[in-house]
């Protein structure tokens, strides 16, 4: 039987909470080296801009204001009105949050209320006869929306896109004279799916204009946005796979092609499917008479000869350049990236990818970041799934859909998805609620059904009782999705209702009759109230706390894997992946600590934890592109303090242990485990001379021990990793890392990145004991984000290491940031960011 996360916690019931720290855990390499020998990929190409569509971004010139409740009064009655007189109001740039929060942000600290938007553009008349479209990305959570005065819409939900048309609604003509007005308002509102209160809630929603605008000029014959088509299992590009082999693979592209003229027209749909290398793998063209204001849907296949599937070990992907053409002429074309694969689940064996049989350990994850709250740029989401899957982690989840950037960057990276409707622990027994969820449930499908990661479409709503919408979610999901490769995903409803055949796959009370899929793993409190357990361990708290969080999980996992491994027994099913909970540290609503219990802390920066996670990773680089490769890593401080049993993590064969010149140990992982990759223990001596503190002064005489601890991965007898360390001495300076995970700074005056200034000795080496207050100054091409107000800037150090945001301005160039604090020696980085090509 499997558990959800609420009855895991709720009744403690996860075995063994003990285990002797000296033979728990696993070996890992330095954080950081392998993500970035592994980011160079085509990220930042894509998504690539369509030829002869425009698509402006919106991003920019913003004007923005918090406003008192008498903007409620115009929100209720969403009536026309006056574009607002927005001289005082402050210049911002998209994404954008509705305010900067203090660093811990849990427990209702954020702002919940409402917010003015305002954007002026201008619509040249050659546009004029042409389709346009606005489209919203995510604004939370209810969003009314006027142009010019005439409100167009409210939008009710802040997870999906939502997209007007404003062709009608336009001025036309060569100056700023259009005006956008968006209110927000993101306080409790219980017919607006997530529903529940946010004071009662796991996660928190801020508010903002948190991801990108968009306005698409189209012809008046063009492909329609599958949001605002609105059509079941329509709208937009359509792409699945009904044949595939190794030899060759059937790509069905159905594609809806709306006419907006007031007379018939003919065309012609082309389709054309590059490969990595940009040649052509396979064409199609056919023609499709569309009739006056109205669209029409027609299905093409292409034939792939020896395919490059797509799998987490090896996530080959194709281009989709579709192309509208009227006599001959381009007048219209997306590109659409998709991978070939297929998917299949089984009750008694688990996820098959292409025929292959693969178990997926994954992690949850939640989008929100210190001080910003949900606004992060498309680099961050980025950066936050190369990191998971550094670790080694091949799915992610969570409770609803993720940024459009974190999407593309699983499809590159090889993470498989699983696309949650917005929700937890809460359902309202009204029709507004339910008409809510169903249409969510059908526009996440709408939106990401292209994505080659997606594997589950998890309809419900987490963790409650669905039996007023399951059916009918169920219904929707194989509408939206008709076809063998689509799993609508759910905890297991008790009771027997009319038209639900039950859930796909099934997570939590799985009776066995279905696959299964741990969606929440490795989370456990000592009581609801107080919330405290093993796992949950801020970073700074230390080494021990380290050592009993990943002692833990590398026990859960462990009993997992041996599950694995054994006969199925009666009435179970065999579990196809396993998500842990969480990747991520993240804010809660409702209590006042932020979860601690993820491998990441808030700031991005790794625990003990996630080298162990690393370590079960592929040890051969060749088997994926990316979170792979040999690896190691001693969880140690090297202190005084340090246990002398030390536990090395790695996926080597053998590891050799030097303490100060002299060899400990060679010796294989421990045994009586299950895992891909045990740990290894080792018995040290002293880390530092115990007599002695000359080390900590960096002014030792030549010769003195100063506790270097070398680990080396070995493979065929030959060293492949290591991780090296040394006794810290008293902090003297700072020295300042960029955390850009390969993907650099765009000069669009939004794009941000964390910079990390560590507090070390005299060698260099991080003092994990560190908690000085650190300075930013930052010069050039960029700004620092966040002041003493919310405790940003000076930032006391947390283990060591105290963290800065650096937002770029609109003008590419240098960027110096300068760290400083009482008594130590200063430290510069200079960097530089890039023009952006997408605007």
């Amino acid at each position: 039987m499997s558990l959800s996360r609420r009855e895991f916690l709720e009744t403690g019931a996860r075995s063994g909470t003990a285990l002797a720290l000296s033979g728990l855990m696993k070996p890992f390499a330095a954080y950081g080296q392998q993500a970035q020998a592994n980011s160079a990929s085509p990220a930042g190409h894509w998504p690539l801009s369509p030829e002869t569509r425009i698509v402006q971004s919106f991003d920019r010139d913003w004007r923005f204001t918090r406003i008192d409740s008498a903007a409620k009064s115009i929100a209720s009655t969403a009536k026309d009105m006056s574009p607002l007189n927005d001289a005082s109001w402050e210049q911002v740039n998209l994404p954008h949050s509705v305010r900067l929060e203090p660093l811990n942000a849990s427990g209702g600290r954020n702002y919940q209320g409402l917010c003015w938007y305002q954007k002026r553009f201008a619509a040249p008349t050659l546009w004029r006869g042409r389709t346009l479209h606005l489209v919203f990305q995510g604004a939370m959570s209810v969003a009314d929306v006027w142009l010019n005065g005439k409100h167009l819409t409210t939008h009710y939900g802040g997870y999906i896109p939502f997209v007007i048309d404003i062709t009608t609604h336009a001025d036309y003509g060569d100056e700023e004279t259009n005006v956008l007005t968006v209110l927000l308002n993101n306080e409790d509102n219980a017919d607006v799916p997530p529903g529940k209160p946010q004071d009662q809630l796991d996660f928190v929603y801020f508010g903002g204009l948190y991801r990108s605008v968009q306005l698409e000029v189209l012809g008046d014959l063009h492909i329609s946005h599958p949001i605002l088509a609105n059509k079941a299992a329509g709208g937009g590009i359509f792409v699945t796979y009904p044949a595939i082999n190794t030899n060759e693979a059937v790509v069905q592209v159905q594609t809806d092609v709306a006419n907006a003229s007031s007379s018939s027209r003919r065309a012609t749909v082309r389709h054309e499917l590059l490969a990595s290398d940009g040649s052509i793998a396979a064409k199609s063209e056919k023609n499709v008479q569309i009739g006056a204001a109205s669209s029409q849907q027609l299905t093409q296949t292409l034939k792939v000869l020896q395919p490059e599937l797509w799998h987490p070990y090896h996530p080959h992907l194709y281009t989709l350049h579709t192309i509208i053409l009227e006599e001959n002429k381009p007048i219209d074309d997306l590109y659409t990236r998709i991978g070939i694969r297929k998917f299949h689940m089984d009750r008694e064996q688990g996820l098959f990818i292409n025929g292959e049989k693969f178990f997926s350990q994954g992690a949850n994850r939640h989008q929100d970041h210190p001080y910003v709250g949900y606004a992060l740029p498309a680099s961050a989401h980025y950066r936050d799934a190369i990191k998971l899957r550094d670790a080694g982690f091949t799915s992610y989840r969570c409770h609803y859909p993720q940024h459009p950037a974190f999407m593309d960057a699983c499809d590159e990276l090889g993470i498989l998805g699983i696309v949650s409707n917005p929700g937890w622990q809460y359902v309202a027994d009204t029709e507004t609620f339910r008409s809510r969820v169903y249409q969510d449930a059908r526009e996440m499908i709408r939106r990401d059904r292209n994505h080659a990661c997606v594997l589950l479409w998890e309809a419900q709503l987490n963790e409650t009782d669905n039996e007023s919408v399951a059916a009918e979610l169920y219904r929707i999901v194989h509408e939206e999705y008709p076809g063998p490769d689509c799993y609508a995903a759910g905890d297991r409803v008790m009771k027997s209702i009319q038209g639900f055949p039950g859930w796909d796959v099934e997570y939590s009370r799985n009776d066995g009759t279905k696959p299964l899929w741990v969606r929440e793993w490795g989370d456990q409190v000592d009581n609801w109230t107080d919330q405290q357990g093993s796992v949950r361990i801020a970073r700074e708290w230390g080494e021990t706390p380290m050592l009993v969080q990943a002692a833990r999980h590398l026990q859960a996992l462990n009993e997992m894997y041996a599950k694995l491994e054994a006969p199925l027994p009666p009435n179970t099913a065999r579990a196809a992946g396993a998500d842990l909970w969480a990747g991520i540290d993240y804010y809660r609503g409702y209590h006042h600590q932020p979860f601690y219990g993820s491998p990441l802390d808030l700031f991005r920066l790794p625990k003990f934890d996630y080298y162990f996670f690393q370590s079960q990773r592929p040890v051969d680089a060749k088997t994926s592109k990316f979170g792979s490769g040999p690896m190691i890593f001693v969880a140690s401080f090297a202190t005084f303090q340090s246990p002398t049993t030390v536990t090395v993590f790695s996926n080597c064969d053998e590891v050799r242990l030097t303490q100060n010149g002299k060899v400990i140990a060679t010796q294989k992982p421990d045994e009586g485990y299950q895992l891909p990759h045990p740990p290894f223990t080792f018995r040290l001596e002293q880390f530092s001379e115990l007599h002695s503190m000359l080390f900590a002064t960096g002014v030792a005489k030549p010769g003195t021990p100063i506790g270097n601890v070398k680990a080396e991965g070995l493979m065929g007898g030959a060293v492949v990793a290591t991780h090296e360390l040394n006794a810290p001495g008293v902090q003297t300076q700072l020295k300042l890392v960029l955390d850009d995970c390969g993907r650099g700074l765009t000069a669009d005056g939004s794009d941000w990145i964390r910079i990390y200034a560590h507090v070390c000795d005299a060698r260099g080496t991080t003092y994990p004991y560190g908690d000085d207050e650190v300075a930013f100054e930052v010069s050039g091409e960029g700004t620092l984000i966040g002041d003493a107000s919310i405790l940003a800037n000076p930032m006391r150090a947390q283990a060591g290491i105290a963290t800065a945001l650096i937002r770029a301005t609109i003008r590419a160039g240098e960027i110096k940031v300068r760290a400083s604090a009482f008594g130590l020696k200063s430290d510069e980085y200079t960097f530089s960011s890039q023009i952006s090509e997408k605007l």
